[in-house]
């Protein structure tokens, strides 16, 4: 590209003299540039490093991590929940009748099969309990001729319902009924009526 007649080469017949001129000044101009050295020095090179590399303060990684953390455990509840809703398989249910202290309540309880070390697992849907004080639960026993005779485990409605997994090692041929109550956190004497129950079948 030494002379105006490579150009129009380049450019094609579209382009007029004065276009030609202008670019043949640039390629003229850009020729007076040395190359660049086949290797760049690595005094440059570790300054441009240093120069990219940013540093966060300890208190903002601190606060990264934490959110990391955080994502990670809602993700890994997430799964939990998804596998275990797939992974539990009810061989029975049972469904729970309300008293005249719990009018509209309801409940249903599903028994999975018995493990290896002979527990097995509760799953509770619950909805329509009366309101409780604040601290205060529910509790799903096993009852035999009407007393209390085995605590299966606590329970809080969240938003007018609850679904809950216990686990159990009883032999249910040993109680006949099933009985939710509420729990007071403030008084252990305090009267419990059963607000809701169904007969247990072993």
């Amino acid at each position: 590209m030494s002379d105006s007649h490579d150009l129009r080469d380049l450019v094609g017949e579209d382009a007029g003299a004065e276009e030609l001129e202008r670019l043949r000044e640039v390629d003229a101009l850009l020729r007076t540039v040395p190359p660049p050295p086949p290797e760049i020095p690595a005094s440059l090179t570790r300054s441009v490093l240093d120069r990219n590399v940013i540093r966060l303060p300890n208190r903002r990684r601190a606060v990264l991590a934490v959110a990391l953390a955080a994502a990670l455990a809602a993700l890994s509840f997430a799964v939990g929940r998804w596998t275990d809703d797939d992974g539990f398989d009810a061989r029975a249910a049972v469904v729970m009748e309300a008293t005249a202290d719990a009018r509209g309540a309801a409940a249903v309880i599903r028994l999975g099969e018995r493990d290896s070390s002979g527990n097995w697992t509760i799953e509770l849907e619950a909805s329509g309990l009366p309101k409780l004080r604040k601290g205060d639960s529910y509790v799903l026993w096993l009852a035999k001729d009407g007393e209390y005779a085995a605590t299966c485990g606590y329970f809080q409605l969240r938003a007018g319902s609850a679904t809950v997994r216990m686990n159990g090692a009883y032999r249910l041929k040993d109680y006949d009924t099933w009985v939710i109550t509420a729990h007071s956190s403030q008084d252990s004497d305090a009267p419990t009526p059963w607000l809701l129950k169904a007969p247990v079948r072993a």
